[in-house]
């Protein structure tokens, strides 16, 4: 049985920052996830991810390091409704 060439194709976009990328995806999507603090690697870079899922149920992982990781952290937490703020942030 052969794959349907429809099924493999993807598309890409390339964005500039992760930040860029959740500001574009803010149309159609809403954050699903995301950790109320930064998180810290051993090295002591910061580390954020955040959980994005679209009307269409695709869903996209941001995760980033450094400046930009408290930047994006700050950004999605600001951007998140009031009404949806508890039961999508982990501690």
């Amino acid at each position: 049985m052969a794959l349907d060439q429809k099924t493999l194709s993807t598309t890409s976009t390339q964005y500039v920052s992760s930040i860029h990328a959740l500001r574009d995806l803010f149309s159609s999507c809403q954050i699903t996830e995301i950790r109320s603090s930064l998180s810290r690697q051993s090295n002591g870079v910061e580390y954020s991810y955040v959980e994005i899922t679209c009307d269409d149920g695709i869903q996209y992982g941001l995760q980033v390091y450094g400046k930009e990781a408290i930047d994006l952290n700050r950004i999605a937490l600001e951007n998140i409704p009031k009404e949806q703020i508890s039961p999508m942030i982990v501690s």
